[in-house]
């Protein structure tokens, strides 16, 4: 086990109805003004929004709203929403919805002392050394960004999805209350079950010693979500269920699946190219259609942890470890194929010509290797993953 500092600071309001207390939350922290986060619709026609703002009011807090938030958020709402809280003085923001807002609050958060660029950070340019405080009402079971300390932003000019992590932007807080996902519809549950798989397994598959904690935390929140997964998306009004799938959300990207642990994220480094060029893709639906390709080519490096993976999960008992570690990447094929999920890039609508321009944003046209403890990602590893599962 390598020398570590784990640090998850955030405080979660886990449970019905904990949504109609963020005026007393905010009030806890001394908060006086607020600029709320959300997407396009949803949130307003939920009623939350509403909620939210009775409640703020109640405790004599003023707010500013930011909307507009899409999938794979861009820069050009970072922008508005800077303009906003300096305008206005506001020192707390509030997102509500999923991933997307809460990146793009982060976003907003490290810049507000930030002078330059505001693509700095995510271009990896600069390192943030002050932000905003944040705070989030979750309503979609996915990124886990409430708990993690990563912020990816579309960049539309480039066709990028850029990212950075630091601790600065981790939320004080999160309220989760499982009722505000029972509306979140079939698709978007399945992406939201392949994203906190992807968020786990990519740290299992890195490199472990025998006895790794870490890896025992993994294989147990990558059990529970293969058995709750398929339940919320085939019984979506169960609370339990959906409770279930919200805390692993959370869980799966704060840090305690890779304690001890120097982690990569090469299946995520592959899908961000295809999600950041053709936005209409999500990013669940990618890692899908990858996460196979990039095991079937990994698998023989790591056949070990895989056969582990596949007699713990799925129940595969197999003496031969590569039969094993075969059998496993099925199982994980056949279970994103149950929550219909596609299987291949070509089903996107990614076409072979497609492929060079994603290998090259991958490597930055030869320039980059995506590290990894088995096999560095070059150019021709790269390529090859994408055009097996064209």
């Amino acid at each position: 086990m390598k020398n570590f500092e784990f640090y998850s600071p955030t405080k979660i309001y886990f449970g019905k109805d904990r949504e109609n207390e963020i005026g007393e939350i905010l009030s806890s922290f001394n908060v006086k003004k607020v600029l709320i986060v959300i997407g396009k619709n949803s949130v307003i026609k939920s009623g939350l929004l509403q909620r939210v703002e009775e409640a703020l009011k109640k405790s004599n807090i003023e707010y500013n709203i930011l909307s507009g938030v899409r999938a794979n958020p861009t820069f050009d709402l970072v922008e508005e929403g800077l303009k906003i809280v300096k305008d206005n003085n506001i020192k707390f923001i509030l997102p509500i919805g999923g991933g997307s807002v809460i990146d793009t609050a982060k976003c907003i958060a490290v810049n507000y002392y930030h002078d330059g660029d505001i693509k700095d950070f995510n271009f990896h340019r600069l390192n943030p050394t002050k932000a905003l405080p944040i705070g989030v009402i979750l309503t979609i079971s996915a990124a886990g960004s409430e708990l993690s300390n990563s912020c990816v932003i579309q960049d539309d000019e480039s066709g990028m999805k850029m990212g950075f992590n630091s601790d600065l932007v981790r939320p004080l807080f999160v309220i989760e209350n499982p009722e505000l996902t029972i509306s979140v519809n079939k698709e978007q549950t399945a992406y939201g079950v392949v994203d906190i798989l992807m968020h786990t397994l990519e740290r299992y598959f890195s490199y472990s010693e025998e006895y790794e904690l870490a890896d025992e935390f993994a294989l147990g929140l990558i059990k529970n979500v293969v058995d709750v997964g398929l339940l919320a998306y085939n019984n979506p009004t169960n609370y339990e269920y959906r409770a279930r799938l919200m805390l692993a959300s959370s869980l799966s990207h704060n840090g305690i699946t890779s304690i001890g642990k120097a982690y990569s994220m090469p299946v995520h480094q592959l899908e961000h190219p295809v999600s950041g060029r053709f936005t209409n893709i999500a990013h669940g639906c990618g890692l899908a259609v990858l996460f196979p390709a990039w095991a079937k080519y990994y698998y023989k490096y790591d056949l070990v942890k895989f056969a582990k993976l596949g007699e713990r999960v799925f129940n595969i008992k197999e003496a031969d470890k590569e039969k094993a570690a075969i059998l496993t990447i099925d199982a994980i094929s056949d279970y994103f194929k149950k929550l219909d999920m596609p299987s291949s890039l070509s089903e996107l609508g990614i076409k072979e010509e497609d492929i060079i321009i994603l290998t090259n944003n991958v490597t930055r046209k030869g320039t980059r290797v995506v590290k990894h403890h088995l096999k560095d990602m070059n150019d021709e590893v790269v390529m090859t993953i994408y055009k097996s599962c064209l």
